[in-house]
């Protein structure tokens, strides 16, 4: 095993899960020989390693991260943020790590095919008033950020290729279809079963509609809408949810073919072993450039108010009620 595994990503590859998991779960972590490094991390988390690269508490944070590698030198140290992705944070670690602890080090990558991450992105911005625009506005915004090769290339040039590890995010690939489960099995600890998951709420996915509602209200009111969302999921609300709404059939494989190279670059650098990065056998075919029906839509949108205003009668009254 490496002395320090960084998992760096990528954002809606199930990283926030993972962290969360670690932080409950010390025990079975020094069971297996495994410590999560407590430097630059917050309740979950490393992003403060990301927060605090422009300032002069990086080289200190740094400091201490490798002081805690150092300090127990017969442990394996993790470190996980889905903001270390990006170039300028594999260029700030390999900077302040030592050559002897860069070549002992270990990154693991999670990465989602282009369109379905432009998806969960999308629903994820726009149901918090952080985007204002639609879901084919933001794909522009961010295409350009999803050539994966540079981003992993230069973890690459600071680690050496053959310390990048490459993981689809995709379902088939995890252990037993789970992917808190598949990144246990990666650190080595095979202490983990099954029953030691939590229940899990953080992989719902809201509507399209849903979403935008939700930031309209944002941007609108002073209503907490990450309580709302605790409140349409466990109101298991009708038509709150759906996966692969934001584009249509023939949009999606749009996207996917703006990064054939890239991801064929991605593969055969670091994933030879599979025969395609990303399973793309639903956007084979002749598609559907409409998307979902106009009635369909209507019904769609008609159940998003009910269940988001229902939400909002039971979770914030004092807001709905009359002055």
């Amino acid at each position: 095993m490496p002395k320090l595994i960084i998992h760096i990503g990528s954002q809606k590859t199930g990283s926030t899960s993972i962290q969360t998991f670690l932080t409950q779960q010390s025990d079975k972590m020094a069971e297996a020989g495994l410590s999560y490094i407590k430097a630059g991390r917050g309740p979950a988390a490393h992003n403060k390693l990301a927060f605090k690269r422009d300032t002069e508490q990086f080289p200190k944070i740094m400091n201490r991260v490798v002081a805690e590698v150092e300090n127990n030198p017969d442990k394996t140290h993790v470190i996980s943020a889905e903001m270390l992705f990006t170039t300028r944070m594999a260029r700030s670690l390999a900077e302040y790590l030592p050559d002897d602890l860069r070549a002992e080090t270990q990154i693991i990558a999670y990465i989602r095919r282009q369109d379905k991450f432009l998806e969960a992105m999308y629903k994820q911005v726009v149901k918090t008033g952080r985007f204002k625009g639609t879901a084919q506005q933001y794909a522009q915004k961010r295409e350009a950020a999803l050539m994966y090769s540079k981003i992993l290339g230069t973890y690459a040039e600071g680690f050496g290729t053959e310390n990048v590890k490459v993981l689809p995010y995709e379902r088939s690939q995890f252990l037993e279809g789970d992917v808190i489960l598949d990144m246990c099995a990666h650190l080595g600890m095979t202490n983990v079963t099954r029953d030691d998951l939590p229940e899990k709420f953080s992989n719902i996915t809201l509507s399209r509609e849903v979403s935008e509602m939700l930031g309209l209200i944002s941007n609108a009111t002073d209503i907490n809408i990450a309580e709302l969302i605790r409140v349409i999921i466990r109101n298991n609300a009708e038509g709150a949810f759906y996966s692969g709404d934001s584009y249509s059939p023939l949009e999606r494989r749009e996207i996917a073919d703006k990064y054939v190279e890239d991801n064929e670059l991605v593969r055969a650098t670091y994933r030879p072993d599979l025969e395609h990065l990303f399973d793309l056998s639903d956007l084979s075919g002749d598609l559907d450039s409409a998307g979902i029906p106009a009635e369909e839509q209507v019904i769609r949108l008609r159940q998003a108010q009910i269940a988001v205003f229902e939400a909002i009668g039971q979770s914030h009254t004092s807001v709905c009620a009359p002055s």
